[in-house]
């Protein structure tokens, strides 16, 4: 149920940025979600409270998890190709700011 309601959060991202007609807030929003999903399975798995980390555990470990839930062979593959060029889009942008201050 969370791998879907992650899913239906990065649909919402990616209407949005379509209507903002920006690709880089889509990115950033589908950068920011990543990164909270991984936040979020570090510490179901390390902390030491047994009721936390089960709610927590919940939680997919990363977008490509729930695409990996929902899909597989070639279909699988592109989602997970394109996601690798969204983050190095990510990185791309990040750097820019970064270089540009």
């Amino acid at each position: 149920m969370d791998a879907f309601l992650t899913l239906l959060v990065v649909i919402i991202i990616v209407c949005w940025a379509c209507y903002r007609r920006k690709l880089s807030k889509a990115v950033y929003g589908i950068a920011a979600l990543d990164m909270l999903l991984r936040i979020i399975y570090f510490v179901s798995t390390h902390i030491g409270v047994n009721a936390v980390a089960s709610f927590f555990g919940s939680f997919p470990n990363s977008l490509l998890a729930v695409a990996g839930a929902y899909t597989e062979g070639i279909v699988y593959l592109i989602i997970a190709w394109a996601f690798v060029l969204l983050m190095i889009y990510f990185l791309v942008m990040t750097l820019s700011i970064f270089f540009k201050k």
